[in-house]
């Protein structure tokens, strides 16, 4: 491992890190390469957190912005006044219902260097102007990494300073139960990048396609057959490629289609009701990872003993994901006696 990717960090720990530096006051800067997912996890802690996000892109900021438009008072003294809409000042009140703002500094290594000058005194200082923050304000920064092509500023030794700096890194595991099984994410889907982990992320700086894999774009697919069919299982129609490859890029696009044509061959739940312990397991990977993903859609507490039954005689890395999805999207059977059973041989797994 070299120097440079020990202290990349997952984004379950680029959110612990983002809270504990909330908490001490202080702004974290959060980089990464585009579309993996930052701006859901910045805005998922200010729900946590109970606070009000200010989103503000500071790549088409002007200093003034943060610093503030000047005005005159009754004795002709000029000073400078925030903007109201996006900085809560001392005097502000606190949104009904809310503890507080989250102002969200997005895009923040894409500021010009005057705007990043302006913003010296709001992130360490927190004012705007002569102006003081209110007291339940925080402020997180993101941006792209420099090696990615993504337009960047170099930031200065001086606003290096000001920020605690964190770089993430994709971690398949934490995306299929922090987001595509938390978001019940279509099972073809599911399917598809367990088969095919790298196909989550292919993003390459010098990629001649329109667009790129990434969390981002697999979330737009799965919009788009959220439209098309409601997230049923079956195989999808070759017509469709047009419209996914400039979704994940027409290689992975079609390849994702020639593969929910599996889905046509797939045992049914009823078919494992009548014999779990007798009906042949698929001796095909693709077929597997498609079998135990609908598994995984249809398994109600009615059907899940047999269901639970049928995924103990798959391997290992299919039994752990089957038993994932059950833990995330149907937590009233961790009682079942099938899911405890399960848990000897898998605990270190499914919570690992």
């Amino acid at each position: 491992m070299s120097e440079l990717n020990i202290y990349r960090c997952s984004p379950r720990q680029v959110r612990e890190h983002i809270i504990t530096c909330l908490k001490a006051g202080l702004a974290p800067f959060v980089q990464s390469s585009p579309g993996m997912g930052k701006s859901s996890i910045i805005k998922d802690i200010a729900n946590e957190l109970n606070l009000d996000v200010i989103d503000h892109r500071l790549s088409t900021s002007t200093p003034e912005d943060l610093t503030g438009l000047p005005r005159f008072d009754a004795d002709g003294k000029a000073y400078f006044a925030a903007f109201a809409d996006l900085f809560p000042l001392e005097d502000a009140e606190i949104p009904e219902g809310k503890d507080g703002w989250l102002i969200f500094l997005d895009e923040a290594n894409s500021a010009s260097k005057a705007v990043q000058a302006a913003s010296y005194k709001l992130v360490l200082d927190r004012e705007v102007g002569q102006h003081k923050l209110h007291p339940n304000v925080v402020i997180v920064l993101a941006g792209n990494l420099s090696t990615d092509k993504a337009i960047v500023t170099s930031l200065s030794t001086a606003m290096q300073s000001r920020l605690v700096h964190l770089e993430m890194k994709l971690d398949f595991k934490e995306w299929l139960e922090d987001v595509a099984l938390k978001q019940n994410y279509d099972s073809r889907i599911i399917a598809y990048l367990n088969y095919k982990e790298k196909a989550l992320m292919d993003f390459d700086a010098n990629h001649k396609e329109k667009t790129f894999c990434c969390p981002r774009t697999w979330e737009f697919t799965n919009n788009i057959l959220k439209v098309i069919d409601g997230h049923s299982s079956k195989p999808l129609p070759d017509s469709l490629a047009p419209l996914l490859a400039g979704t994940i890029t027409s290689g992975v696009a079609v390849d994702f289609i020639q593969f929910t044509k599996v889905y046509s061959s797939l045992v049914t739940v009823d078919d494992i009701r009548r014999d779990p312990d007798n009906l042949a397991v698929p001796s095909d990977t693709a077929v597997r990872w498609a079998t135990i993903s609908h598994m995984m859609e249809k398994v109600t507490p009615e059907n899940f003993d047999d269901l639970a039954t049928y995924a103990n005689r798959f391997d290992l890395t299919f039994r752990i994901l089957f038993f994932r999805a059950v833990i995330q999207n149907n937590p009233e059977l961790r009682s079942h006696s099938a899911f405890r059973n399960a848990m000897t041989t898998l605990s270190k797994y499914l919570h690992g």
